[in-house]
């Protein structure tokens, strides 16, 4: 929206969407002011830059998600039911990372190569004791609370690989006897075993898996030699 004495126009958020896709995260927290005004964008399909005085027409594709059960929501008042109609054309549950937890290896991996190097560390693996730990774990704050127990031990970590001492507290005290020792499990195996899974699970289709992993297929088939994953017997 334009303020009083705004002399120059200006590209906002939404606007600079245009011709793409928005993504709205966590709508359940959306104030009731925000939401009128995510509805009129949705109706009218304009919005007036800061400063404008002239409509500017859009053309986006709109994302919207919530860890919230938002037809709930929208029952109790908090939140616009014309803008869940408007939101609500397609919907896609996607299971919290408890009833998930085949993939906690993948995603461990992931975000350690993704914080390594903003911590300037050399993390080669997790220990087998502290990957159990995380498998036992509800994560009750999903993929983004396993993200920040990655992130946290990655600056704790002092040596090559995360070990039970450099989870948080709470989660050590959860430590489970199936492991003996430090075996270790480099990110190399968690990839190859999450990999031949999904290979598996797909018949080998490698369209449907490189979509499922979000790789390139050639990305993918490069790996799969690498493992030695291209022959399916």
């Amino acid at each position: 929206g334009a303020f009083t004495g705004a002399s120059v126009t200006k590209i906002g958020l939404i606007e600079s969407a245009d011709g793409g896709t928005l993504f709205l995260d966590e709508i359940g927290e959306m104030p009731p002011s925000m939401q009128v005004k995510v509805l009129h964008v949705i109706q009218e399909k304009k919005i007036l830059r800061l400063g404008g005085t002239t409509p500017v027409n859009l053309d986006i594709r709109l994302i919207a998600a919530s860890n919230k059960d938002i037809k709930k929501a929208t029952a109790e008042g908090s939140f616009r039911e014309d803008l869940f109609y408007r939101l609500n054309v397609v919907t896609l549950r996607l299971p919290r990372l408890c009833e998930r937890k085949d993939d906690i290896p993948m995603l461990a991996s992931y975000f350690i190569e993704k914080y390594s190097r903003p911590f300037e560390k050399k993390i080669k693996g997790i220990s087998s004791d502290a990957l159990e730990i995380l498998m036992h774990y509800n994560y009750p704050g999903n993929v983004r609370e396993l993200e920040n127990i990655i992130q946290r031990s990655l600056a704790l970590a002092e040596s090559e690989v995360i070990r039970i001492e450099d989870l948080p507290r709470d989660l050590q005290k959860l430590e489970f006897n199936t492991f003996k020792g430090e075996g270790l499990l480099a990110l190399e195996e968690v990839e190859k075993h999450h990999i031949a899974k999904v290979l598996n699970k797909t018949d080998y289709n490698k369209n449907l898996s490189s979509k499922i992993l979000n790789l390139p297929r050639t990305t993918l088939w490069r790996k799969m030699k690498k493992y030695g994953l291209l022959d399916k017997n």
